[in-house]
C-alpha cells in the first residue's frame, strides 16, 4: 500500500504506540468515524502482525519507536508494565500532546519517561471499543489544554461515548468501567454454567445468555430508572427472582463484587 511506509520528513497527525486490540480499535473507529484519515496514522509495534493490521487499514506503519518524535500527538496503548522501557526512546523533551489508555500510569508518571513538555490526557475505555460500543472517561493532566482535551474525547468518540472527569477519579473508573465487561462475563459465565446444569443445550444458552445481558443493558441505558428500580420491576414478591436473588446475596453475592471492583482499584493504584 502507498500508505504502509514511513516517509521521509512527514508530519503525521497521530502517532500511535502499541496496535495491540486497544490501540487498533481506537485506530480502527478513528479511521471509519472520518476523525482521522489513514495516511494521518503512524502506526509503530513490534509485532508484525500488528503493523500488517494497520497496514491493511491504510496507514503507515514502522516498527521505530524514533519515527514517532515527528508526531505532535501520540496514543500510547502499551501494557503500563513495559511503558517505562519502551517510552525510554521517546524521552526527547517536545512540545507534544501524549493521549494514554494505560491503566494505573498517572500523568505525571508518563511525563518523567517522556520528558516535562509532554502534555498527557489519560483515557480509561473498555473492551467494547471493538464494536464502536466504549464508554471512555477522559481526564486531562497538569499542562493539558481545553483543546487537548477536545483532541482526545473527539477521538475516543470515535469507538463510543465518553465522559469527562478528574484524573483523580481515573482508578474508580479502571475498577468499574475499564475493568467492568469481565465482571459481566463472569455473571454471564457463571449463569451459562449452570443453565447447562439444569439441561439447556449450548446452542439454546448461546442465544439466551447474551441476549439477556445486552437486552438488561439496553433497558438500564434506555429507561432511565436506576438498576435498583429495575431490579425491582422484575422481582415479584414470592417469585422466582426473588427466590434467586436471596439466594445470591445470602451466598454473598454484592460482597464480592464489592471485593472485586476494590481489588481492580488498588491494582491501578500499585501500578501509578
Amino acid at each position: 500500500m502507498a500508505c504502509s511506509i514511513v516517509p521521509a520528513m512527514t508530519t503525521h497527525e497521530l502517532g500511535v504506540l502499541g496496535c495491540g486490540p486497544m490501540g487498533g480499535a481506537i485506530v480502527h473507529g478513528a479511521i471509519t468515524s472520518g476523525a482521522l484519515q489513514r495516511c494521518d496514522v503512524l502506526a509503530v509495534d513490534r509485532d508484525a502482525d500488528a503493523r500488517s493490521a494497520m497496514a491493511a487499514l491504510g496507514c503507515v506503519v514502522s516498527d521505530d519507536i524514533r519515527d514517532l518524535e515527528s508526531c505532535p500527538r501520540l496514543l500510547l496503548a502499551v501494557r503500563p508494565q513495559d511503558f517505562a522501557d519502551i517510552g525510554a526512546a521517546l524521552q526527547a523533551d517536545k512540545d507534544r500532546l501524549a493521549i494514554s489508555v494505560m491503566a494505573g500510569l498517572t500523568s505525571e508518571g508518563i511525563a518523567a519517561v517522556m520528558g516535562a513538555a509532554t502534555r498527557v490526557v489519560r483515557t480509561m475505555p473498555n473492551t467494547a471499543a471493538s464494536i464502536g460500543k466504549a464508554v471512555t472517561a477522559v481526564a486531562a493532566g497538569p499542562g493539558a489544554t481545553q483543546d487537548d482535551l477536545d483532541w482526545a474525547s473527539t477521538l475516543m468518540a470515535s469507538v463510543g461515548s465518553t465522559v469527562i472527569v478528574d484524573e483523580a477519579q481515573m482508578h474508580a473508573v479502571t475498577a468499574v468501567s475499564g475493568s467492568g465487561p469481565a465482571w459481566v462475563y463472569l455473571l454471564a459465565e457463571a449463569v451459562q454454567a449452570q443453565g447447562a446444569a439444569l439441561g439447556l443445550s449450548d446452542d439454546q444458552l448461546k442465544l439466551l445468555v447474551p441476549s439477556m445481558v445486552s437486552g438488561a443493558a439496553a433497558l438500564l441505558e434506555a429507561d432511565g430508572r436506576d438498576p435498583a428500580a429495575l431490579r425491582e420491576a422484575v422481582t415479584t414478591p414470592g417469585g422466582t427472582t426473588e427466590a434467586g436473588l436471596a439466594a445470591m446475596r445470602e451466598a454473598g453475592f454484592i460482597e464480592a463484587v464489592h471485593a472485586g471492583v476494590r481489588a481492580a482499584c488498588a491494582r491501578g493504584k500499585a501500578l501509578s
